[in-house]
């Protein structure tokens, strides 16, 4: 019999803190480039792209020059070579958000133990890198329209907040023309002045529309609705900018170790396993697709698995 979870650890809560940091920072800095009247372009609002490996690799492959502000891109490299796939699960809001998406799934135990394990289509994300790098040698430009933060950010401008934008415009000016209410109370007391910081902060000046939104838009509910088949979808077995990370972080010094002893297969450490790494396997353990959340660990009730630092055995399958 499966012993019960262990309490979330303290790490896994900073992990949420820096997930939730982050996210909140996209979303910030994507509304300071929108067309309100405090809206900023360059500086601060490019600077998930400034950290991303494959925004480095695109820029060079077109125009085999790298502006310097990139350099920061190296430093999420050199990271994930000594510590591992991290960036994934602490840093990348599009994965984040992914993640909030996937909670909401089946809470069926068996379920979930499924759909934690490595499955062979994760490969699919290594070959789209692949095809993405020689298409760019051949000077074809397409790893823009695959990078996570580019795809969530374009979504986001193109289709997601036109939509918003439009129905709260539409909403306050319904309720400003009715004006309902009883007696003197109207409910634009209220409201007014709720549109007015929304005007300034959050509403563009004009209601954005662009060329092909419903199909991105479309495109963008299709993709993140696939958490509900598989956890992470898109992290998983799509994300360029994972596989490159994959790569980098394939033989890290933070490792995943077990002991066979205290483990009782209860197979617990699936259930919330981000990135289907097989924390379950003894010898199987697979940096590439592990996210360190360090949800197995704090799934375990034999206390059996153990996040610790040792160089990278040469012979390890991992």
């Amino acid at each position: 019999m499966a012993k019960a979870k262990n309490k979330t650890s303290w790490i896994v809560w900073i992990r949420y803190g820096v997930q939730t940091f982050f996210l909140l920072l996209f979303f910030y800095l994507f509304l300071e480039t929108v067309y309100h009247p405090f809206n900023e372009v360059g500086g601060w609002t490019t600077f998930f792209f400034d950290i991303d490996p494959l925004v480095l690799l695109n820029t060079w492959l077109a125009t085999h020059a790298v502006p310097a502000i990139l350099g920061l891109s190296l430093i999420t490299l050199a990271v994930t070579v000594v510590f591992g796939r991290w960036f994934c699960g602490w840093i990348c809001p599009f994965g984040t958000f992914n993640n909030l998406l996937a909670s909401l799934r089946s809470r069926r135990r068996k379920i979930r133990i499924d759909q934690g394990r490595y499955h062979p289509g994760q490969k699919v994300k290594y070959y789209l890198l692949t095809s993405l790098i020689v298409a760019g040698i051949l000077g074809v430009n397409a790893i823009g329209y695959f990078d996570p933060f580019s795809f969530f950010y374009r979504s986001l401008a193109t289709a997601i907040y036109p939509a918003v934008n439009w129905g709260l415009q539409t909403w306050f000016t319904w309720i400003y023309n009715t004006d309902p209410g009883v007696g003197p109370l109207r409910v634009t007391m209220v409201t007014e002045p709720v549109y007015e910081v929304l005007r300034t902060y959050f509403l563009a000046l004009e209601q954005p529309v662009y060329l092909g939104s419903l199909l991105i838009g479309l495109l963008f509910i299709g993709i993140v609705g696939l958490n509900f088949y598989r956890p992470r979808f898109w992290c998983r077995y799509l994300c360029p900018l994972g596989a490159l990370l994959g790569v980098a972080g394939k033989n890290p010094i933070v490792r995943l170790t077990k002991d066979q002893e205290m483990c009782n297969d209860c197979q617990l450490c699936l259930v919330d396993c981000q990135g289907a790494a097989e924390p379950q396997s003894l010898h199987g353990w697979k940096p590439s697709e592990c996210f360190y959340c360090w949800n197995c660990r704090d799934a375990c009730g034999s206390q059996a698995l153990e996040f610790t630092i040792a160089m990278p055995n040469r012979e390890d399958p991992s």
